[in-house]
């Protein structure tokens, strides 16, 4: 339990979610589970062992045993980072996404439930990393290396942030994972679709994110721009909160019949890299 608290502390979890994991860890027999948390830390077995753990932990209530079993293999993730090097506040502000998405289920449901174990096991294979407001994620598909670029919810947008997370990302894969120093950088979001253009302002922190981007698709067959903008899944769009003017544009253009699109970019580096003291 020792090692579950450190991490536990590390990133801040809510008082009544901690209360549920050490509940759901006493009645874990760890043996039970050491292959899956040992694959976990690897991202070419890490996938398999969260389905492999989604088939054993059939009665879950509210996942709180994944989460203690994530969290558990995050003790291993920790020493992986001080092995590499890499300073404590870049594991905090990696793993506070844990803390993150308890916190966004719970504003859209009202309860405490662990609903993003499909995304985690990146994080405990330690291919993503927070850098000030954005993640990035090392990927590499056959012979194509790339880094993806994610937006967290609470991202502090402002174009100043933003420049300077790309370019502490540039100098901490250049420190640490040198073979990602000069690959693409990649995004793909619905931050991206270029119908926000008629959504928002122009002088839109979002907008001014775009335009960093070369646009080179889009994909219209998600949805999880709502649970973003929303908080929550919604079925009939006639209920959307219009609470901001994002949320109000964006209701009346579902409510016509248009579907915001994913839009797929790859980062103009010559923007943010070649010009380290210019703003975009």
């Amino acid at each position: 339990m020792a090692v579950l608290d450190r991490i536990i502390a590390m990133i801040s979890l809510p008082e009544e979610v901690v209360t549920k994991v050490k509940a759901a860890f006493v009645g874990i027999e760890l043996e039970e589970y050491a292959e899956e948390i040992g694959n976990l830390l690897d991202i070419r077995t890490a996938y398999s062992a969260w389905q492999c753990l989604k088939e054993k932990l059939i009665s879950d209530p509210g996942n709180m045993k994944m989460l203690a079993l994530m969290l558990y293999a995050l003790s291993y993730t920790y020493e992986k980072y001080r092995s590499a090097g890499i300073d404590d506040d870049v594991f905090v502000a990696t793993m506070g996404c844990f803390n993150r998405f308890l916190h966004e289920y719970h504003d859209g449901y009202e309860e405490w439930v662990f609903d993003r174990d499909w995304w985690t096991f990146r994080q405990t294979a330690m291919t993503v990393f927070r850098l000030g407001e954005l993640e990035y994620e090392m990927k590499s598909i056959d012979i194509d290396r790339y880094i993806s670029i994610h937006i967290p919810s609470d991202a502090v947008f402002l174009p100043e942030k933003v420049k300077a997370s790309l370019l502490a990302s540039r100098a901490f894969f250049r420190a640490h994972f040198p073979d990602y120093e000069n690959v693409e950088y990649r995004c793909s979001s619905w931050l991206l679709s270029p119908a926000l253009k008629t959504l928002l302002p122009p002088q839109s922190n979002i907008l001014a994110f775009q335009s960093l981007f070369t646009l080179t698709g889009e994909d219209y067959s998600g949805s999880g721009y709502i649970t973003w903008v929303y908080k929550r899944k919604y079925d009939d769009y006639r209920e959307l909160p219009e609470e901001t003017t994002l949320q109000r544009n964006l209701k009346q253009y579902l409510l016509s019949g248009e579907v915001l699109s994913v839009g797929k970019g790859v980062l103009k580096k010559e923007l943010v890299f070649e010009n380290e003291n210019q703003p975009f």
